[in-house]
């Protein structure tokens, strides 16, 4: 089984979307796509693609399916679709830090919606949640967020028991958010206005 070299990795993770400049950068970069990736069984969290197979072949795995025009973080989304919106603009931005949980969670809303879901707004770092206004205990921070369309009602999303928090517009009740962060009722989802 092939073992990627730290250059090989670091052209890899540049295809998927992230952004690599220093050997620490690439530790952590590595990690995140380790805790994301929902394409097999859950990587080891090292920061460290090789001397062990798994993450060398994940990584070409995801790069074989970018070039062939599929997803590369699950079966329906792509790492570089839950990106940053600072496009950059904030030099410690880590670009993707999406959870393996999180993916799993937008597989089941599209599931259960029987759309095909699009990503508004995924991975937002401090800069850039502070810029557009969001909460400072907003779970984009943290990997566990995604702000969705098209947009189900309150009680159809509830329903679908798909994630632990839902948010909705303030001038509808259509969800616009979900996230699976610390559940907050035992069997319901939390429902909150401009969940962002």
């Amino acid at each position: 089984m092939t073992v990627l070299t730290q250059a090989q990795a670091t052209k890899i993770l540049r295809n998927l979307g992230w952004r690599v400049r220093t050997t620490s950068e690439y530790h952590t970069v590595v990690k995140h796509f380790q805790r994301g990736w929902n394409l097999g069984p859950a990587l080891e969290v090292d920061g460290v693609v090789g001397p062990g197979p798994d993450t060398s072949a994940a990584l070409l795995l995801s790069e074989s399916r970018r070039r062939a025009g599929k997803k590369t973080a699950s079966k329906h989304f792509s790492f570089s679709e839950v990106a940053c919106h600072c496009g950059g603009k904030y030099d410690s931005c880590p670009r993707i830090w999406q959870k393996r949980s999180a993916f799993r969670m937008m597989e089941r809303y599209r599931s259960k919606s029987g759309e095909s879901l699009d990503v508004v707004s995924a991975c937002r770092c401090p800069s850039r949640n502070a810029a557009i206004g969001g909460s400072p205990t907003s779970r984009h921070l943290t990997g566990r967020a995604c702000d969705v369309a098209p947009h189900f009602s309150v009680a159809t999303v509830k329903s679908w028991g798909v994630a632990t928090h839902i948010g909705y517009g303030s001038s509808s009740l259509k969800v616009k958010h979900i996230d699976n962060g610390p559940r907050a009722t035992v069997n319901t989802p939390a429902v909150y206005t401009n969940g962002s």
